[in-house]
Order: C-alpha cells, then structure tokens, then sequence
C-alpha cells in the first residue's frame, strides 16, 4: 500500500514538474516588464538637476533661477515640521525651471487638471531644508518669467500624482490665496530682474514641491474632440517601460498618453477623461527605457477623429534622446 502511495505521490511531482515546464515554455522569454524598477526610476536620468540656492530665514529676501524664476521670501516664509516660523539660519533651496514642454516631460509633469488641459506660464519644482531637516513654506511670492506680454489671467496650481509613480497632475489654488498679477505688461523693477522681461507674479503661494503657473485651457479650436491610439512593436514596449507624450507646442500642452492595453499592446490618450480637439497640430513623444536600453519615436502630424498611430520605436541613447526633446 505503502509503494502505492509513493508512486501516485512520485506521478503526481512529476505531473506538477510538468506543468510547470510548459508554462515556462508558453511564456515570452524576450518580453520585458521591467517590474523591478519603477517608471520614476527608468527615467530618472532625463530628470534635471536641481538649482542650488540659499536665502537667510526671517529676512526679506528675493532670489532668481538661472532661466528667470523669480523667489520672494518675506520674513514669515519658512517654517519647521511643528508650523513654527523659522526667524533664523540658512535655509537652502533646490529649484528646478520648467518653461517648455521638454522640461515637463522629462521631469514628467503635465498641463492637466482632473480631465481639463491647461495653458502653462511655467512650472517649478521647490524644496528647502535647514540643518539636513526639511523646511516647509508658511507663504512666500514666485514669478513665473515670460517671453512676451499677455492679457491672459494666470492661476496657482499645486502638483500632486494619482500614484508614487505616475505623471504630475494639477490643483487649483484656492482664489483667494495670493494675488495674481493680471496680465504681463510690466516686469518686477522693484526687485530689478536679470532679464527686462515681463512675469506672472503670484504673491502668496503657500506650498513647496511642485508649482504651477496656468489657466483652463479657453481656445476656440472644433467642438468636436477625440481620443487616440498608440500601437507599440511589441510587449517589450509597455506601461513598465515606456512613456508617451501628446505635445501641442503654441499652448505648451504636454499630456500623458498612459491608458495600457496589453492585449493589443497599445496606449490611449484617454486619462480621467482627457481628450484633444480635433485639427490640432501635434507632435507625439514614445520613451522606452528596457533594462537600460533606450529607444525613441516622435512623430508629428494633426489630430483626426478616432486618430490611430504605430510607434515605430527605434534604439538609441539617453544622450540622443535628450538632445531629440530639446526641439520640443
């Protein structure tokens, strides 16, 4: 009875064995998630380095990015984890600019909020600490540079993402926090800027991280608006490895196309909603990062109803791919 048992347990291992050689066999060897690593992580290389600034706490105190960015500290501006304000000692700051649509995609951030695009003034990414301990903001003023003069009203936004490693969405401000200057006739001579440029200035912003300079996108393009298709090679191109971008240069949009399909191993435009007019003229970024391989499509064209698109990807380097984002 005793050989009996053994033996159905012996068929039953070797059964199991078998199993589970055929679904090693069935799997894609050559398909790669690139599951041990984040998206964040794939593309932190694109990422920009961050300004290197120091202001004395409890002192009034204005200080500008390399690309314009304007940074008015009052004497309450900063204070500690317990909401303290900080009267004294260094407080040191890292800024990134981000004027222009490469900027935002390659620090993934984008001109959305909820299901709604925006026309962008400009963003910033601002963190401070003092002694190694972070450094929060009470209030402070920021002034978002501008290549022309506009009679456009500009609005606060905060960034903040769905999920650790998803794209940067965007908040409105509360209205009533902060004055927005109206228009961009005139620069800030107070202050007497770098440049003889005019600027957006928001004189009461209230958080650091991510901070955004928009309005709710108000163009007069079609009614009629539309999703699109993104068709990859292949699995090895996927929501693990890959990012792509919707660019609309005059309005500086820059939008995620993240929706995944994998039965088709296809991308849609389609993010809480979000869709384009149709007749626009666009340009489409694909990033892939595959275990340290990169590889990259861009296409342009103008938007039609329903639009499909097959992103012939191509391989490349990092170094390329960044000199490739600069024209957007």
């Amino acid at each position: 009875m005793k050989k009996v048992v053994i033996s159905v347990l012996l068929m039953c291992c070797v059964a199991g064995v078998a199993v589970i050689s055929c679904k090693k066999v069935q799997s894609n060897p050559t398909t790669v998630t690139n599951s041990s690593q984040s998206l964040n992580q794939l593309f932190a290389g694109l990422r920009y380095t961050p300004q290197g600034l120091s202001v004395q706490a409890g002192r009034d105190t204005v200080v500008y990015g390399a690309n314009g960015t304007m940074l008015h500290f009052y004497t309450n501006s900063f204070m500690d984890v317990n909401h303290n304000i900080l009267t004294s000692g260094i407080v040191n700051l890292q800024l990134i600019e981000m004027y222009k649509p490469v900027d935002y995609i390659c620090n993934r951030t984008s001109t959305i909020a909820g299901n709604s695009l925006l026309n962008s003034g400009g963003e910033i990414s601002l963190t401070g600490t003092m002694n190694g301990q972070a450094v929060y903001a009470n209030k402070y003023g920021v002034g978002f540079v501008q290549t022309s003069a506009s009679t456009d009203t500009m609005q606060l936004f905060y960034g903040g993402t769905n999920t650790a490693d998803s794209v940067t969405t965007w908040t409105a401000s509360n209205n009533t926090i902060g004055t927005v200057k109206v228009g961009t006739d005139t620069p800030y001579h107070a202050y007497e800027p770098p440049t003889n440029s005019p600027y957006y200035i928001f004189d009461s912003c209230v958080g650091f991280g991510q901070v955004n300079c928009d309005y709710f996108y108000r163009g007069n393009f079609s009614s009629v608006w539309t999703d699109m298709t993104v068709i990859m090679p292949n699995g090895n191109f996927n929501s693990g490895n890959t990012q792509i971008f919707f660019v609309y240069l005059p309005e500086k949009w820059s939008i995620p196309v993240s929706l995944y399909d994998t039965t088709t191993n296809s991308f849609s435009l389609n993010y809480h909603g979000t869709q384009v007019p149709v007749g626009v003229n666009f340009e489409l970024v694909a990033i892939t990062n595959n275990n340290g391989s990169w590889y990259y499509y861009q296409t342009s064209g103008t938007t039609t109803s329903g639009m499909t698109i097959n992103a012939a990807m191509g391989a490349d380097t990092k170094a390329d791919v960044l000199t490739r984002l600069g024209g957007l």
